[in-house]
């Protein structure tokens, strides 16, 4: 998980969300899975009610038919009532059809006769001459049969039967009806959600539209007979409305009637239950997100706490702070073995850096200071205005102990001339410069305040050094070449003091002098002789016509003639001007250029001797060589 920039989301960050979408995700799916199931049963369960309404409606129509057959037939049965009628005896047919209405409680009593008109009847809609306007009812009648429906009769709607009157031949059809009322329709179906319309027709089909119901009001009516015949869904968005009623018309098979039945289910209890389920679930959801965010962000703060100090300790770590790691809580296993494991990682890398650092200040075989870290030394001394000596070191032979005995006791014979320097040396201060190169620090007391006291205690020093070592059961003497000199007698800064040091030493080796003091000047003759060494260099690389070849001929006092002639080098620099051979011959020997300037000398002598001979010259031309191009295989 990102943020700006690509960068990475905190992990407490990263377990809220999480925690939040899966409970999210969860209570989504959850009320999902309820409303569809919940839909389904509900749908189950309308139909079922309504095809259980509409059985036990149909049940109740046949019963009711029955009953008003049964009461018309006793009517039309009556001897009296059928000698009032053949003799068309319309007052106590009226009085008949009054008593007879009243004891079977019917709403409307009618004698048609066989030409469709009304003869009498109980009710003001109905009057006498009047056709009766059910020519469909009427012919059925005259055909001896029984007629059953509901029919509107003014601007109400009766349940009606109409039989033969036989006299004894068919001379009338008597009628007798129940109107159908709000109250009474709860006589047919008992569940209060359900309920009956009866209508002559759909809403704006008939010009006076006659409609007895239970439901409250007429635009509940038109509601309900436009609705569909199950729930469509409980599910609805905002802008939608909600389902009231679910409704499906009765068929009652009859072509004499225009009256429509229609049963209508009243859907808002289940939408009632569907919202509290609904609402359960979101509580209950909004329950859950708050005590998974809670305890989520518990969790995130006993996890992200620890990481964030171990995450400002690595930092100090990375600059090389080593701090306490003791304040870190273990809020769990894991993160008590992250904590064991920064710990180690801590202590091992201090001890790397440790290491590293000594090794970068120390020689790693002798474990003395080096050269870098034998100058802070001798700096942060000086700086303490304290009085000592500087003494280097230099062993002889020692190439000769490695090569003839072995690197292995050559390095026994450095540790231990090492550890002898600096159980001596002035706070254990003690450098290896080289191979066999070593200086140390040396205090100085009142009891070494003359020069010869000085001397003294170097040499005892150096004869510590030089006693015989046992190594590998092989007795080994070391000789030595030593130079020291005094601070701040004669140096005044460290930089100084090393370089002077140096410069002792050096004349102690080239003079094969066992113990050199340094003097007053003799940096100054050792600067000259770097720089003349420097020239060298540059002229030997250039050949820039500084150095000179002047030939001393050899002459034969037999033959009286020059034979030979002897190669002498001659160097005049543009600055120093005349530089006798025996300086800058002897410096290098000592640093190792003589390769260089016997290479030069050959090869110009050669290219001189060529030039002669094209002259007309024959001369046998000698080279002055030193003892260390013996050694040198290009020469052979």
């Amino acid at each position: 998980m990102f943020g700006s920039s690509n960068v990475p989301f905190s992990l407490r960050a990263q377990l809220l969300t999480f925690t939040a979408a899966l409970v999210m995700a969860l209570s989504c799916t959850v009320l999902l899975l309820v409303l569809f199931s919940s839909g389904s049963a509900i749908r189950e369960t309308v139909n079922q009610q309504m095809r259980d309404g509409v059985e036990n409606f149909i049940s109740a129509i046949y019963a009711r038919r029955e009953q008003l057959v049964s009461n018309a037939s006793l009517l039309v049965s009556d001897f009296g009532f059928k000698q009032a009628v053949a003799s068309n005896d319309a007052d106590t047919i009226q009085s008949m059809l009054e008593n007879h209405g009243s004891r079977v409680k019917a709403d409307v009593m009618v004698i048609v006769d066989l030409k469709g008109r009304v003869v009498t009847s109980t009710s003001p809609q109905l009057t006498r001459g009047q056709v009766f306007g059910y020519e469909s009812a009427t012919q059925q009648v005259r055909k001896g049969e029984v007629f059953a429906d509901f029919l509107v009769i003014g601007d109400a709607i009766f349940h009606m039967v109409l039989v033969p009157v036989r006299t004894p031949r068919l001379s009338a059809m008597a009628g007798i009806g129940i109107r159908v009322r709000p109250a009474g329709i709860r006589e047919w179906i008992s569940e209060p959600n359900i309920h009956l319309t009866f209508a002559n027709g759909l809403p704006g089909e008939e010009a006076q539209w006659v409609v007895e119901t239970s439901l409250p009001d007429l635009s509940s009516v038109v509601e309900a007979i436009r609705s569909p015949d199950n729930l469509v869904s409980l599910i609805r968005l905002p802008f939608q409305r909600v389902q009231t009623y679910s409704s499906r018309e009765i068929d009652l098979s009859s072509e004499s009637s225009s009256v429509k039945v229609f049963m209508s289910e009243d859907l808002s209890p289940y939408f009632t239950s569907y919202e509290v389920i609904r609402n359960q679930i979101l509580l209950i959801a909004i329950l859950v997100l708050i005590v998974a965010v809670i305890g989520s962000f518990i969790i995130s703060q006993r996890l992200t706490k620890p990481l964030v100090i171990l995450a400002a300790k690595a930092r100090e770590i990375a600059r090389g702070v080593y701090s306490d790691m003791s304040e870190i809580p273990a809020t769990s296993s894991d993160i008590a073995t992250l904590t064991r494991a920064f710990r180690r990682m801590k202590v091992d890398l201090a001890e790397r850096e440790e290491r590293i650092l000594f090794q970068a200040s120390h020689d790693s075989l002798t474990g003395l200071l080096n050269r870098d870290s034998m100058i802070e030394a001798v700096r942060e001394v000086a700086d303490s205005d304290r009085q000592f000596m500087l003494l280097g070191l230099n062993l002889v032979g020692f190439k000769t102990i490695n090569d003839t005995l072995g690197i292995e006791i050559g390095d026994e014979c450095l540790v231990t001339v090492a550890k002898r320097l600096q159980k001596v040396a002035l706070d254990g201060i003690a450098s290896r410069h080289s191979a066999d190169e070593f200086s140390l620090l040396l205090p100085i007391t009142g009891e070494q305040e003359t020069t010869a006291q000085k001397i003294l205690m170097c040499q005892r020093v150096l004869n510590e050094v030089s006693a015989p070592m046992q190594i590998d059961d092989i007795s080994l003497t070391v000789d030595y070449r030593a130079g020291f000199i005094v601070f701040p007698d004669q140096a005044e800064s460290a930089e100084q003091l090393l370089r002077r040091g140096k410069v002792a030493l050096e004349h102690a080796i080239t003079t094969s002098t066992p113990l050199y003091y340094f003097r007053e000047g003799q940096d100054k003759v050792h600067l000259k002789k770097v720089k003349i060494l420097r020239y060298l260099k540059e002229t030997l690389q250039n050949d820039d016509d500084q150095l000179e070849m002047y030939y001393q001929p050899k002459y034969n006092v037999r033959t009286g003639q020059i034979e030979k002639a002897e190669a002498l080098i001659r160097w005049f620099h543009p600055e120093e001007g005349f530089i006798p051979p025996d300086m800058f011959i002897e410096l290098a020997e000592q640093t190792g250029l003589i390769g260089l300037v016997t290479s030069w000398v050959i090869g110009r002598v050669l290219d001189d001797q060529a030039e002669m001979k094209r002259m007309g010259i024959s001369l046998q031309l000698s080279i002055n060589m030193s003892a260390q191009d013996l050694s040198n295989d290009n020469l052979r």
